[in-house]
């Protein structure tokens, strides 16, 4: 998927017939391509009496620099995906962060380094655990697409924007 986005240093005062024509103007065309990082894991459904393993993709892509996806069953025809915040994954592997709907926090247990991930829909609540060692992998990965603090970048706002004014 490639979306095609016109970046130009042109004084906004010239019409589209005369900024064609000008030779001062220095336009390009930029390709945002939304590099998606996809992490297949197993991960624990934590129950009262039961751990049942469930397949789940950790996704990331460029497009949404903020967010992770986490998509369960994923070898399965009914699926369940949550969305949630990069830094909240990252700040959970090691305290217990959020204050929502999704919680995340580290343990240590027989010396396996976990990572709980609580979530909630209204009444509705269930507990993963992942390996803390996967987690890390994942946001190792999503950091060389999206340098954490540099999300913002990589939103295309400003060049949105000034495409939207171009064309006013």
């Amino acid at each position: 998927m490639s979306e095609k986005i016109f970046e130009s240093d042109d004084d906004l005062g010239c019409t589209r017939k005369d900024r064609k024509y000008r030779k001062d103007v220095h336009a390009r065309w930029v390709d945002i391509h939304p590099e998606p990082v996809t992490f297949r894991t197993l991960v624990t459904l934590v129950e009262e009496e039961t751990h049942l393993p469930v397949p789940t993709d950790l996704r990331y892509e460029s497009g949404e620099p903020y967010s992770v996806f986490m998509v369960f069953n994923a070898d399965t025809d009914m699926t369940v995906e949550w969305e949630f915040g990069r830094e909240l994954l990252l700040a959970g592997e090691q305290r217990l962060s959020g204050v929502g709907d999704v919680q995340v926090w580290p343990s240590e247990i027989f010396d396996c380094g976990l990572v709980y991930i609580s979530f909630r829909s209204g009444r509705e609540r269930f507990v993963v655990a992942a390996s803390a060692e996967a987690i890390g992998v994942f946001l190792e990965r999503t950091f060389e697409v999206v340098p954490l603090g540099r999300e913002a970048s990589f939103l295309g706002i400003e060049s949105v924007v000034t495409q939207l004014l171009n064309e006013a």
